[in-house]
């Protein structure tokens, strides 16, 4: 088995330094498996692409990433592909790839909870179930995956639940895909959903917003989306996707500019829907042109959509994809 390991950073390549933690730029081999974290009979090639914490990646750094993994998967040398990141920001990069890769070399992301100096490492054996993931064969048709603490998630659902555990990461309301048990990979559940974009080259429209919700507060950050040129806006709503009525006049106003509205819950689990008709009801909302977008992550759906955008993607084809959530 030959597997490509893509370094971008993150706390899995860095040292201790006088002021905290960083990473040591000056390693011309960052992420080299340490020992015991490549099977037997394996075959590894580094790359290093970014040497970055991860707050400091962006989309169009993830994009950069994307576009390379893809070019790593359509040379046809590996059987597949483990990206170390940040924890930060990882499950965004892992959800933009699995989005617009749609090829047949499996991809995982891994990471740590912990540097290499600190008690209780988990960084090697974190890599190591990446690598058995990336190269089991019932993997192959899952997506983009997650690894970290033996268990394996979808790109589309893991989320960061903890500042510093290293079970920190977990799906909320739908649990892993599957578990690392020391050799061998376990599937026991297959991705809920999947949204994949177009076939063609990655391209991001920046132009979009994100706003939470709050008692007596989006009005005014809506406003300012719109006032920005943003394109788009994701809005993190209340419960099924209810938001306060001077809220859902501002999302009517910023459709009537031509803005893109989609609308998600604050809330870990569940979908938005139309069930309430008072004025910032998810049916008021959609009745104002807003789009209910599932069971997303805001700031996944943001993504998607400056994909999207960025695909020449209309509201129609757009509202299409998000149907299906």
């Amino acid at each position: 088995m030959r597997v490509a390991i893509v370094s971008t950073g993150g706390t899995i390549d860095m040292v201790p330094g006088p002021s905290g933690f960083r990473i040591d730029e000056s390693d011309p081999a960052p992420g080299r498996p340490p020992e015991g974290a490549v099977p037997s009979g394996y075959e590894t090639e580094q790359f290093r692409l970014f040497a970055l914490p991860s707050p400091h990646m962006t989309p169009s750094r993830m994009a950069e990433l994307c576009r390379f993994l893809g070019g790593l998967a359509a040379s046809g040398r590996f059987d597949g592909i483990v990206v170390t990141h940040g924890t930060d920001t990882l499950e965004e990069s892992a959800f933009l790839a699995d989005i617009s890769l749609g090829c047949s070399c499996p991809v995982v992301f891994t990471a740590a909870m912990r540097s290499s100096s600190e008690l209780g490492v988990d960084g090697p054996r974190n890599l190591r179930g990446a690598i058995l993931t990336a190269t089991c064969p019932e993997f192959r048709n899952f997506g983009v995956a997650v690894v970290l603490n033996d268990e394996i998630h979808a790109a589309g659902r893991v989320t960061k639940t903890y500042t510093s555990n290293v079970s920190s990461f977990a799906s909320p309301g739908y649990g892993p895909l599957g578990f690392v048990d020391e050799d061998r990979v376990f599937l026991v559940n297959r991705p809920c959903w999947r949204l994949e974009l177009p076939p063609g080259e990655l391209s991001l429209d920046e132009r979009v917003g994100l706003v939470r919700t709050a008692a007596g507060l989006g009005a005014r950050e809506l406003r300012f989306c719109r006032e920005s040129g943003d394109r788009a806006v994701v809005l993190e709503a209340f419960g099924r996707g209810n938001v306060p009525p001077d809220v859902a006049d501002e999302v009517g106003e910023s459709v009537r500019h031509g803005m893109l509205v989609a609308v998600v819950s604050r809330c870990y689990v569940g979908r938005v829907l139309g069930v309430y008709g008072y004025p910032g009801g998810g049916s008021d909302l959609a009745s104002r042109g807003a789009m209910l977008a599932g069971d997303m992550h805001g700031h996944k759906l943001r993504l998607f959509l400056m994909a999207a955008l960025g695909a020449g993607l209309d509201r129609e084809a757009v509202s299409a994809l998000l149907e299906r959530l």
